[in-house]
């Protein structure tokens, strides 16, 4: 991978809001690689090489280590050893500096590409959230939706497709699928996704009912759906799909910023 693809994997990466760690060769000595830049994903993929062999494998698994807590780091490592001194592995030494990387805008999962949520993809977007739509149909019914996404990922099912989807942590989901029935199934797949910073759901309070007793059923807890904010927005008294996205909208960022509806 050459440094122009690397660089577009790491512009990639900071979109979809995946964590990673940029690992960058600062100095080698006795090493075949003088230079070279790695990225480090938590599950230990990588993109891009600091060359392979010993050093490699350390870089990566500090990498890891660090990219959990959110740290940066210089790590040097001496990779001489008795088979490198009898030519049957490589030796010398290798610094790298690991730098942790995270999303540096909100992430907006839009469970739903319909009315409202076309126009909550575009008011968010505007207001700095970086933007994914989820759902079951594809361009030819929802193009406008796939568009005003930053990214779009076409799921087989709401349930257990989108559980085990792998989306970003801290994320803002908000369910806005359509059907009450679709809704209820894509509520119960976002909740699968206990590092979500917001779960919402449009619906009226006898909806949000009936879905709560039907995911209590399957084993949802009380405590999960309690966090839901359902029915969504704050109460502005707008109808169109416009003014329900701006009241959902500002929703997110209320609770971006550690505001509450009694701080209003």
């Amino acid at each position: 991978m050459d440094r122009l693809e690397l660089a577009r994997k790491e512009a990639e990466l900071l979109e979809a809001g995946t964590p990673y760690a940029a690992v960058t060769i600062v100095h080698s000595a006795g090493t075949a690689r003088t230079e070279g830049k790695m990225l480090v994903l938590p599950d230990e993929t990588i993109y891009g090489t600091v060359g392979g062999g010993a050093g490699e494998k350390l870089a990566i698994r500090d990498a890891v280590t660090l990219l959990a807590g959110g740290e940066n780091a210089v790590r040097r490592y001496e990779l001489d050893s008795p088979l490198s001194a009898a030519g049957q592995a490589c030796g010398g030494s290798l610094t790298v500096f690991i730098e942790s990387c995270r999303a540096t805008r909100p992430q907006l999962i839009m469970v739903g590409g319909g009315h409202v949520g076309l126009a909550l993809l575009r008011a968010a977007r505007l207001a700095g959230f970086s933007t994914t739509l989820l759902d079951t149909r594809g361009e030819e019914m929802i193009a406008p939706a796939i568009k005003a996404a930053d990214r779009f990922i076409q799921l087989e099912n709401f349930g257990e497709a989108l559980a085990n989807t792998r989306l970003p942590a801290g994320a803002y989901y908000v369910v806005a699928s359509y059907s009450h029935a679709a809704d209820g199934e894509a509520l119960g797949g976002v909740l699968h996704h206990t590092d979500a910073a917001y779960v919402g759901m449009i619906g009226s309070r006898r909806k949000v009912e009936a879905i709560r007793q039907k995911l209590t059923a399957e084993g949802i807890t009380a405590e999960q759906l309690d966090a839901v904010h359902s029915p969504i927005g704050l109460s502005l008294g707008g109808e169109t799909p416009e003014e329900i996205a701006v009241s959902i909208l500002a929703e997110l960022l209320m609770t971006r910023y550690g505001k509450t509806k009694s701080d209003l």
